[in-house]
């Protein structure tokens, strides 16, 4: 097991509010870090880099609580530094996390695109403050939290500051967002972005969903997500996002859609193509059909052939 001493705490932070905090682990994942006056609430893990834990007690002393947004590899990947964490049951047979070979082949990736195409000089040298070979590490040593199950309608009393959990199932089937009513924040994960992946559950429960969030919108006055590629660092998304998001989706129900060719999001080294990531790559999910669907400024992504199947029922 790595020496946790040797691992980077130099995470871009910011502080959106009172006691509320974004943490960027790199341009690979955005981390919420919510303080109340007895506990504090860490939002997602991100892929794995670094000593997340030790960034967050440089902020609070608190009693940390440690939520998921949903099980995927971005979003879980440090979660063995904390000895609980909290996860829906529909994601729990993800691994946490997953191998070190996929998570650093997304994070090589990320890096990749963020020093852009403006030439070889350039990059030669490293944007972020960590190491690879030591920063994003096999935790297969290392002890596996205690997963507990989050539930739609949960709550944590964090201390004058009460967090509320809703499922909003498409992106994964046990996506999750965070409601925090006192100060009007919601925390959306992967399941609110201008770039959404969806498909897990049947399109008319992810609908659902979309719109019960949009029908708390007196509740909150911002949405932030778990990436800020279409966001700035510490602002919330524009308010048109989860507007266009059903709209795509009611679309796509009535047979009003049709699929579009998009950029790779991946950067240059992944062409333009009507699939999220070139066939011709070597990454795991190279295989699917994956298609877009694009209003304004989103774009909504899903298997062909399974977007055709459901808009039939």
């Amino acid at each position: 097991m790595e020496n946790k001493q040797s691992l980077t705490k130099l995470y871009p932070i910011v502080q959106i509010r009172k006691d509320t905090w974004e943490i960027d682990e790199f341009d690979v994942a955005s981390l919420f870090l919510l303080i109340g006056t007895e506990k504090a609430m860490l939002i997602d893990t991100g892929m794995g880099i670094g000593d997340l834990r030790g960034a967050v007690e440089r902020i609070t002393d608190k009693p940390i609580i440690v939520v998921h947004s949903h099980g995927h590899i971005d979003h879980t990947g440090n979660s063995r530094q904390f000895e609980e964490i909290w996860l829906h049951p529909a994601d729990q047979d993800m691994p946490i996390p997953d191998s070190v070979e996929r998570r650093r082949y997304d994070t090589e990736r990320i890096a990749a695109r963020q020093k852009g195409s403006i030439g070889a000089p350039y990059n030669m040298f490293n944007l972020y403050p960590y190491d690879i070979e030591i920063d994003l590490r096999d935790p297969k040593d290392e002890k596996k939290p205690i997963v507990k199950d989050l539930y739609d309608g949960q709550q944590f009393n964090l201390g004058d500051r009460i967090i509320t959990v809703y499922e909003c199932p498409g992106h994964t089937a046990g996506e999750v967002v965070f409601l925090d009513e006192t100060n009007r924040m919601l925390f959306a994960g992967d399941a609110i972005n201008f770039n959404l992946g969806i498909g897990s559950v049947p399109l008319d429960t992810t609908l659902l969903a979309m719109k019960r969030i949009q029908g708390m919108s007196s509740k909150y006055d911002g949405i932030w997500n778990g990436h800020h590629d279409f966001r700035a660092l510490g602002m919330p998304l524009d308010n048109d996002c989860l507007e266009n998001i059903i709209r795509i989706l009611e679309d796509l129900m009535k047979g009003n859609a049709s699929f579009c060719e998009c950029p790779s999001f991946w950067g240059q080294p992944m062409p333009l193509s009507k699939t999220h990531i070139g066939a011709e790559s070597n990454h795991p999910y190279a295989h699917k059909q994956t298609a877009f669907l694009r209003k304004g400024r989103n774009f909504l992504r899903i298997d062909r052939n399974y977007s055709y199947e459901k808009t039939k029922e």
